[in-house]
């Protein structure tokens, strides 16, 4: 059951930082998750299972939940069938779902282009693994709030849905939620189209996952990279993929023990990683800020150096966004056709016009015309003048597509798209190469190596194609330079070959202003032609994020302290009550632990004004002083026994193997196990020895 003001119970233990302090300010979301998949953390199929037993803290999802979204997913959405594309139909004409802001275009581009998308492809054998994988939902602070045990083949969406659904459950009403996923536009699109999450939709807000946004299409991620939409600040929905590698050494093990053994292993590393998170998160907290402080200081810069007004920026980037959001034309199997009797048309018409225009200038001309006759010749000819000029014009734009411009662009428009489709194959090579978690076994080694190389081998062809890109950009700046282009016609950014695998957000390689025809517009806006424009939008877009993550961070720390002085006002108090002596060790533990915590949280903090506010801790300053020396005696002999070791060490160290009487160390070891019986001359015998 929610309390009426505060999350539950459940999630204040899961992050205090997230869910254990006061409200966030109404500009930002409450709490950001991020939620992810792997399809390593697989569990081979038994012919019975182990005997049950159950963490007393599990964070795994009742199986029962999972279910019913599974039932529910059925029931409401129909399966997919055969586009008519496929079956060569004509093309469905574009436009947008519902309320989002991409159009379907663009969303069927990236369900194709990411292997997650596709529930149906199997990613795991069900006929050998009972488990095929895990999905996590993690805090912005990598502290995991629940687990779901996946058994179907795929990345199926229902159970993204549980886990946001079992979200909201534990939250108060009006608790705002922002959500990262690497397919995020492909599971809002499922949730607007067929209800899913239609109580919560108003509260929730997707977003890509950084590290995946370059597999979407441009106009997907103005609209859901969190670089650009409002509230998500700096975080970069990647705490799965930390998670995934700090449980990756359990890999092995997992996928033989029992079921329930497995589920208790993962759950105990969940525990003992939320310790460690617990104690260091003053020094993320720090970290964060130092980061963030730089990041902004940047943003800000580049923004002044833009010389544009802030209001301006941002209603050219609206602009921007609403230009390049925009839905395909539709496109049939007959456009050819069509384009070809247009222009039939267009010739026609201008031939009649001309017959007509030739008709009346004849009269004119005529001395024996009547003066009727005149007056009636001079008020149709200058409309029929216009529309002869009218459709000579049309007929002189189509022209245009034999030019010599046309063609460098259309040419330059499919190597960009070809080069794009191969860096993104390159990342999501690099991608495997990098998670690949058991390199110490010399099979899987010399894979790594084998595909590592194989992805260098390409490098070469990837470069090339951007060196031919460029040099047709170069071409028709040329032509632009010498009036040889269509009128308000925009050559194409070339692409800096250093940059070339990096795929940040605002490459160039996303961007395709000059390839098409927008560009040939009669006044293009600024966002599209002003270099000083597009470094301002940028600059302001990290700015409002830097601010954003700046406000969180101060929450956040409220948050920390104000949990911190709660844990130790209930402790104190059971302490008093306490009368089983059993407990109150236990209680006097939980007490040095949060003193413990509350000097390292300190240490972290205190050099940061903006963060640290000792008069909000509860703990006094006396308690924290105290609590400091003991840690510093605790450092003080752990060095102590490190030198010692490192000593025995030195002295082992110098021992000779030569010098190894080998009958004496097979007596020892017989003596050791109880086959030969001591006396005095073996005694002597070892003590020299030793």
């Amino acid at each position: 059951m929610n309390h009426p003001s505060r999350p539950s119970e459940y999630l204040r233990g899961r992050c205090p930082f997230c869910f254990g302090g006061p409200s966030q300010s109404a500009q930002d979301f409450n709490a950001i998750v991020c939620i992810d998949a792997c399809f390593t953390q697989k569990h081979n199929k038994r012919s019975h299972k182990d005997p049950p037993r159950q963490h007393p803290r599990t964070v795994f999802l009742p199986e029962s939940d999972v279910k019913r979204w599974e039932e529910i997913v059925a029931s409401l959405r129909p399966p997919k069938t055969v586009p008519k594309t496929a079956a060569g139909g004509e093309a469905r004409e574009d436009g947008y779902e519902l309320s989002l802001k991409v159009p379907n275009s663009v969303l069927d581009a990236c369900e194709a282009s990411f292997t997650a998308a596709d529930g149906s492809r199997e990613k795991a054998s069900t006929q050998f693994f009972d488990s095929t994988a895990l999905m996590a939902m993690l805090c912005r602070h990598d502290r995991v709030l629940w687990l779901v045990n996946m058994t179907s083949p795929g990345e199926r969406q229902h159970y993204a849905l549980a886990l946001i659904d079992q979200l909201f459950k534990n939250l108060p009403s009006g608790f705002t939620v922002g959500l990262l996923y690497d397919i995020s536009c492909s599971i809002h699109c499922s949730c607007v189209k067929w209800g899913f999450l239609d109580a919560y939709l108003s509260r929730l807000t997707f977003a890509i996952s950084v590290f995946h946004a370059y597999g979407h299409g441009w106009a997907c991620q103005c609209v859901y990279h969190p670089r650009k939409c409002d509230g998500f600040g700096l975080s970069d929905g990647e705490g799965c993929e930390r998670f995934w590698h700090s449980i990756s050494k359990l890999i092995a093990y997992l996928r033989i023990c029992g079921h329930h053994t497995r589920l208790y292993t993962l759950d105990s590393q969940v525990q003992y990683a939320d310790r460690l998170s617990l104690l260091g998160i003053g020094n993320w907290l720090a970290r964060k800020w130092r980061n963030t402080q730089t990041r902004r200081l940047e943003a800000d810069t580049q923004v002044i150096s833009s010389a544009k007004q802030d209001r301006y920026l941002r209603e050219q980037w609206k602009s921007q966004l609403s230009s390049q959001t925009r839905p395909l034309p539709r496109q049939t199997k007959n456009a050819g056709r069509s384009a070809v009797e247009e222009a039939i048309r267009l010739r026609k018409v201008r031939d009649t016009l001309r017959d007509r225009v030739a008709a009346l200038e004849d009269v004119l001309s005529d001395i024996n015309s009547e003066d009727y006759q005149v007056a009636e010749v001079e008020g149709k000819l200058p409309d029929l003048r216009e529309q002869l000029l009218g459709v000579v014009g049309q007929q002189q734009y189509r022209h245009l597509a034999t030019s010599p411009f046309m063609a460098l662009r259309m040419n330059a428009h499919a190597l960009k798209v070809r080069l794009r489709n191969r860096l993104t194959s390159r990342k999501f090579e690099r991608d495997r190469i990098e998670r690949s978690f058991r390199r110490q076994q010399y099979n899987d080694r010399k894979v790594c190596t084998q595909t590592e190389d194989a992805v260098k081998r390409r490098d070469p062809g990837i470069q090339a194609l951007a060196r031919q890109y460029n040099i047709l950009c170069h071409k028709m700046e040329e032509l632009v330079r010498l009036k040889r282009a269509p009128r308000n016609a925009i050559a194409p950014q070339p692409i800096p070959l250093k940059e070339l695998f990096d795929l940040d957000v605002d490459d160039v390689i996303w961007q395709d202003v000059g390839l098409d025809a927008s560009g040939d517009i009669e006044n293009p806006p600024a966002w599209l032609t002003d270099e000083d424009v597009k470094s301002g939008i940028k600059g302001i877009l990290l700015r409002d994020r830097c601010d954003e993550e700046l406000r969180r961070l101060k929450h956040e720390c409220i948050a920390l302290y104000h949990w911190l002085s709660e844990e130790w006002q209930v402790v104190n108090a059971c302490i008093e009550a306490a009368t089983n002596l059993d407990l109150v060790y236990q209680l006097q533990e939980r007490r040095r632990c949060l003193i413990k915590l509350g000097v390292t949280w300190r240490n972290a903090l205190q050099g940061i004004p903006q963060l640290y506010n000792v008069s909000d801790w509860g703990l006094s300053a006396s308690e924290l002083s105290e609590a400091e020396q003991d840690l510093d005696e605790e450092k003080l002999e752990a060095v102590e026994e490190t030198e010692e070791y490192i000593e025995m060490e030195d002295e082992f160290s110098d021992f000779d193997e030569d010098d190894l009487d080998i009958g004496l160390v097979e007596r020892i070891d017989a003596l050791e196990d109880g086959e030969l019986s001591y006396g005095e001359e073996d005694l002597d015998d070892v003590d020299d020895f030793l």
